[in-house]
C-alpha cells in the first residue's frame, strides 16, 4: 500500500478489514468456538450479506446531510460496484467479530447494575424520541446530523422489546440488570471505528469527512468529536441485525413468494443506493490497474 502497488494501494481498504475479520475468527473459534466465520458460516454469510443493506441505509441519509465523500474510486463500474458490496460487507462482520473476541478476552463479560423499570409508556416514548432523531437531521442536517447515530437505537429497540424479544432487546437486557453486551458493543464500537479511521487514511480509496462546526482537530481523516459518534453506532447494527432476524423469521413462516419479493426489493433498493452514490457522494474517480 505505501508503495502504491494496485490492487492493494486502492483495495487497501477491503484488504485490512477482512484479514482483520478472518485473524478475528480463527481466535475467536480457539477460544470459545463462537467465531461466525468458522463455527457458524451460514449465519456469518447472513450477516455479511445483510450488512451491505444496513450501512446503505446511512449513505442514503448522507445525500442529504452531505458529511461524507468519496476520492480515488475506480471509475470502472464492474470493479466498483463489487468494491462497494465487499467492503460495506465488512461492517457487521467485523463489529460481531470484536463483540465476540472482547468476550472470550473476558472484558465486559458479567456487567450487572441496576434494574429499569421498562413500561409502555416508557417504550412509547423511546419509539418517538427515535422517530424525531431520525426526522430532524432532513430537515435541519447542519445542526441535527448526530442524531442518526442515536435515532436507529431508540426506534428498533422499543420494536424488538414489543415482539416478546427481551432477551435479545437492550431494554429487556436492562430490565434484568444485564449490561453486559451493551458495554461490548458499544466497546466494539469504538475499536471498529478507530480501525475503520486509520485504514481508511492511508488508502487511495478513501472517505472524507464535512461535519458542520467540527472541522477542527481531526484524527486521521475524522474530527476528534466524530468518534463519538461509533459507540452508538455498535448498537444500531446488532439491534438492526435482531430485526432483520425477527423478519426472516416470520418470511419463513409465510409463503416463499413473499420471500423472494423482499430478495428482490432488496436487490433494487442496493442498486438504486450504489447509483445514488456514484451521482451524489463520489467526489473523484480514477483509471485502476486494469
Amino acid at each position: 500500500m505505501l508503495q502504491g502497488v494496485e490492487p492493494i494501494s486502492t483495495y487497501f481498504f477491503v484488504f485490512a478489514w477482512w484479514t482483520y475479520i478472518v485473524f478475528l475468527s480463527g481466535i475467536n473459534h480457539l477460544r470459545g468456538k463462537n467465531s461466525l466465520l468458522l463455527d457458524h458460516p451460514r449465519e456469518f454469510l447472513w450477516v455479511f450479506l445483510f450488512s451491505t443493506p444496513v450501512w446503505l441505509f446511512f449513505e442514503i441519509y448522507n445525500f442529504r446531510l452531505n458529511n461524507w465523500e468519496y476520492v480515488g474510486v475506480p471509475i470502472e463500474t464492474l470493479l466498483r460496484w463489487p468494491g462497494y458490496l465487499i467492503s460495506f460487507g465488512t461492517v457487521l462482520p467485523g463489529l460481531f467479530e470484536t463483540e465476540t473476541f472482547l468476550k472470550n478476552l473476558g472484558i465486559a463479560r458479567e456487567v450487572r447494575g441496576r434494574p429499569i423499570q421498562v413500561t409502555r409508556r416508557l417504550v412509547n416514548r423511546l419509539t418517538l424520541a427515535g422517530l424525531l432523531m431520525m426526522l430532524m437531521p432532513l430537515w435541519l442536517p447542519s445542526f441535527f446530523f448526530p442524531l442518526i447515530w442515536l435515532g436507529g437505537i431508540f426506534l428498533l429497540d422499543p420494536v424488538l422489546y414489543r415482539q416478546d424479544q427481551q432477551n435479545t432487546s437492550l431494554l429487556g437486557q436492562a430490565q434484568q440488570g444485564n449490561y453486559a453486551l451493551t458495554v461490548r458493543l458499544l466497546l466494539a464500537g469504538v475499536v471498529c471505528g478507530g480501525l475503520w479511521e486509520f485504514w481508511n487514511f492511508w488508502a487511495s480509496a478513501k472517505w472524507i469527512y464535512t461535519l458542520p462546526y467540527l472541522e477542527f482537530l481531526k484524527v486521521f481523516e475524522m474530527p476528534v468529536l466524530g468518534f463519538l459518534g461509533f459507540p452508538p453506532f455498535g448498537l444500531e447494527c446488532y439491534l438492526c441485525y435482531r430485526c432483520f432476524l425477527l423478519c426472516r423469521t416470520r418470511c419463513r413462516k409465510d409463503r416463499r413468494l413473499v420471500a423472494a419479493l423482499v430478495l428482490i426489493g432488496v436487490c433494487l433498493y442496493c442498486l438504486l443506493t450504489f447509483v445514488g452514490i456514484d451521482r451524489f457522494t463520489i467526489a473523484s474517480y480514477k483509471v485502476t490497474f486494469l
